[in-house]
């Protein structure tokens, strides 16, 4: 076992505050929706407007796992998957991250398809792609809460999985409990050891059982709307 004067904090993800924030967004862009005069809220086709937000979310997860790629991330460490009983859906990178690799995987979702979608949304008066670009970045809610607390860290500390989607590791010399976030909690504190990040079985995709019935619920709903 090798142990270094580094320390190892297990950080749980305080997804109430994160939720609360997701629909502060949601209102706030959508009051500037209204501004712009986009009517966001016109669906032609309930069923594929329920499609188009599944594939965005997907679509979301798929840019955290380019922009883990583009910081250096082994394509093979790359794994994706939905908890919906938990609200999640996420890309998870099995091995020890740098700063900046952690920092693009965070913002491209948000810039890609939140902010630039928007943009092209209203340029082209795609109220549809405005919508779905307001949805994802309200549901960026937690990334841009890391991506901020993490600029508040050393540079030197290092990102990994831990195994659960609504957790994570940070690898530092310094005492990261004087840095506090409301969406965030460090539950666990240790020494570092290198065989606890050593990674193996993974599976590339991975959905729980609860997550295809609700999916298939909503897209049943989606589908009856447009029916009748």
């Amino acid at each position: 076992m090798s142990i270094t004067n580094k320390k190892t904090y297990v950080y749980k993800m305080n997804l109430v505050p994160a939720n609360i924030l997701c629909i502060i967004i949601f209102i706030l862009c959508g009051a500037l929706a209204v501004l712009l005069k986009i009517n966001i809220f016109k669906f032609d086709n309930m069923f594929l407007t329920f499609l188009f937000i599944i594939l965005y979310l997907i679509l979301h997860e798929l840019l955290h796992g380019l922009g883990y790629f583009i910081g250096g991330t082994k394509h093979k460490n790359i794994t994706y998957g939905i908890e919906l009983e938990k609200g999640i859906f996420y890309a998870m990178a099995y091995q020890k991250l740098t700063k900046k690799n952690i920092l693009i995987s965070l913002q491209m979702p948000f810039v890609v398809i939140g902010v630039i979608t928007f943009i092209l949304g209203y340029i082209f008066n795609i109220p549809l792609l405005v919508f779905l670009s307001i949805v994802n970045i309200s549901g960026a809610s937690m990334d841009l809460a890391m991506f901020i607390y993490f600029l508040r860290l050393p540079k030197d500390f290092t990102y990994s999985e831990s195994g659960n989607p609504d957790e994570f590791v940070i690898i530092s010399k310094s005492d990261l409990r004087k840095k506090k976030s409301i969406f965030l909690k460090i539950i666990d504190v240790k020494d570092y050891d290198e065989n606890d990040f050593k990674f193996k079985n993974l599976k590339k995709v991975k959905i729980t059982k609860l997550s295809i019935i609700i999916l298939v619920i909503f897209l049943l709903l989606g589908l009856l709307t447009t029916i009748f």
